[in-house]
């Protein structure tokens, strides 16, 4: 009896149950696969390791060779010498002192000095002359008649002393005898300075005279303006042309002071300088010296400078 109970009750518990819906518990499944793609570098295949062999280790060596430095040379004694040494000018940017004139047709040339000068040709000379003219010695009769002059052995003034001194220590040089001063040379030489124009002019109180001029050089030192500037300066310009009565003119502008200072048939000279405030065809902005010396009978006849122009004895070196 029991038993049928127990199947009842079981019955009866399943007659009590509601019907299952079977669309309300399904469940559908969506399976979603996610490929992620990794996209590695490129890595070239192994190559087989190149064998290398190993590098062969050197030694250097270096010498070095020690050298004991040379010994100072000794101190050179200078030699000294009993002659003066040969004077030199070196430029200056103050006064000018002796400034080359250009005489027609003469060549511009260098020079290391800014002091020089001029000599004037036996002809006179003018600015009107041709430009393109070489220079040149005009060959004159000597007979040329003298100035009226009164020539005096020795000059009255430490001036004309100093002008006499430095034209006949080296006329005696080259075997010429003494110069006397002349004094119508020096009025015409006076005349010209005065002018303070620099330039020739051999026709002054009738002419017939040479004529050396300068400028840059005061009077109480006329010795460095003739000494030093027309003759020490010139002198070895004429090497090798004494003898030749007709030297070669091309240079005739670095040697023609001198020729005419030892002028042998030159013996009477006459000067003067002259202070100008402003110097005609000179660029000088002040006070300058002019020089004239005036010669009789004057000096650089071509066909003549043989007999008139004789080589040195050798005397003593001699600078003002």
């Amino acid at each position: 009896m029991r038993y049928s109970w127990l199947i009842g009750a079981v019955c009866a518990a399943g007659a009590l149950a509601k019907p299952v819906d079977k669309r309300s518990y399904v469940t559908d499944w969506t399976i979603v696969t996610v490929t992620e793609t990794i996209t590695l570098p490129y890595q070239p295949p192994p190559t087989s390791t190149p064998a290398y062999s190993p590098i062969q280790a050197v030694q250097l060596t270096q010498t070095v060779t020690t050298v004991d430095p040379a010994p100072a040379p000794a101190p050179v004694e200078p030699e000294t010498s009993s002659a003066s040494p040969i004077p030199t000018t070196e430029a200056v940017n103050t006064a000018p002192v002796g400034v080359v004139e250009e005489l027609p047709g003469a060549a511009a040339w260098a020079s290391a000095w800014t002091s020089a000068w001029t000599s004037a040709w036996t002809s006179a000379w003018t600015s009107s002359a041709p430009e393109a003219a070489q220079p040149t010695t005009l060959a004159t009769s000597t007979s040329t008649t003298a100035p009226a002059s009164v020539p005096t052995a020795a000059g009255s003034n430490a001036y004309q002393s100093a002008v006499l001194y430095n034209h006949n220590i080296h006329r005696s040089n080259h075997s010429a005898s003494s110069m006397t001063w002349n004094t119508t040379l020096e009025s015409s030489a006076y005349e010209l300075a005065s002018r303070c124009v620099y330039q020739h002019d051999t026709d002054i109180g009738g002419g017939g005279y040479g004529q050396n001029i300068g400028y840059g050089v005061s009077a109480d030192e006329i010795g460095v303006m003739i000494t030093n500037l027309m003759y020490n300066d010139e002198f070895g310009y004429y090497d090798g042309l004494y003898g030749q009565a007709n030297p070669d003119m091309t240079y005739f502008e670095k040697w023609g002071h001198f020729s005419q200072i030892v002028w042998k048939s030159s013996v009477s000279v006459g000067c003067a300088t002259v202070v100008c405030n402003s110097l005609g065809n000179v660029d000088s902005s002040q006070p300058s010296p002019f020089t004239v010396c005036n010669y009789y009978p004057p000096g650089n006849f071509a066909g003549e400078y043989a007999d008139n122009v004789l080589a040195p004895l050798g005397h003593a070196f001699y600078s003002a």
